[in-house]
């Protein structure tokens, strides 16, 4: 009778646990909806061309980093940029999260901006930007070419990946650079068609890499795999409906990057990065986050 007591008290607080967790979700998404956020983020845009941060719904403690570092509220970017001329943007209801890469007028030049937006009750808290000035492997054209690729759109739902899904095929994405470690996806993620441009340069077009033969349309990197050990960790933003994943990392342990991985009918069709290896960078600036938030 005892034992029958005690998992009646175990179910009815897995019930309660679920029905916490089920609301906080419904919380979320009931605060931040697709619209809203890509409001924000047209806000925030406008906010660096004008050089004036009170355009954006900024939070009082908001923090703001390039490249890791942090950068006061206004400066940094937000004192040199000029016209957007462009974007695509990524969503992630469940997190409250945008992404969003661009191509930033500057000083007559062009350069690569990718930024993470965190919003809560409609403010923005947390802006972590990658900007990219580098000269080498530095191709703004090659990204305005790509401007056909639809990243945003929602797809039909059968088309869809689930959220953990995603995460898994990006994570086994980096995994794969490194000697000895066992795949975690099939190799249907990275078979098929698949293209992948880094700062603008598109390494998936055949011939010869660092004298590592790349296929053409073949996004794998295991001819690449020869790293010590595994990148730094991960933080994901997730748009389901979209087929968008992307991960904020510090790539080989000194670039700040991001990988943003278009995923439909659960292959892996377009990858966008951006990273600056100027320098060698010793964090990312922002705590680890669980992979399932």
């Amino acid at each position: 009778m005892k034992r029958i007591q005690k998992w009646a008290i175990v179910a009815v607080a897995v019930i309660f646990i679920t029905i916490g967790l089920s609301a906080s979700y419904t919380s979320a998404e009931t605060e931040c909806t697709r619209d809203g956020l890509k409001a924000i983020t047209t806000q925030f845009l406008t906010s660096l061309e004008t050089h004036n941060p009170s355009a954006a719904p900024l939070a009082s403690n908001a923090r703001y980093t390039e490249n890791g570092i942090d950068v006061a509220t206004g400066k940094g970017t937000w004192e040199t940029a000029g016209k957007v001329i462009f974007k695509r943007t990524m969503v992630d209801t469940k997190k409250c999260g945008i992404h969003t890469q661009t191509i930033i007028e500057e000083n007559g030049k062009q350069v690569l901006y990718g930024v993470r937006l965190k919003v809560e009750k409609e403010k923005i808290s947390e802006i972590e930007a990658i900007v990219v000035r580098g000269k080498e492997v530095l191709n703004p054209k090659a990204i305005l070419d790509t401007a056909y690729q639809d990243w945003e759109e929602p797809l039909p739902p059968q088309q869809r990946s689930s959220r953990l899904a995603m995460i898994a095929v990006a994570d086994d994405y980096f995994e794969l650079f490194v000697k000895d470690k066992k795949r975690v996806v099939s190799d249907l993620a990275y078979s098929g068609f698949c293209d992948r441009w880094e700062n603008g340069t598109i390494t998936t077009k055949g011939g010869m890499n660092q004298n590592v033969i790349m296929p053409k349309h073949d996004c794998s990197p295991e001819g690449f795999a020869d790293m010590t050990e595994t990148h730094g960790k991960r933080r994901f933003l997730v748009d389901e409906e979209a087929g968008v994943v992307v991960a904020y990392m510090l790539f080989n342990n000194s670039w700040p990057d991001f990988h943003m991985f278009k995923i439909n009918n659960g292959l892996v069709v377009w990858i966008q990065a951006y990273f600056e290896y100027s320098k060698t960078y010793k964090t990312m600036g922002w705590p680890d986050e669980p992979a399932c938030e």
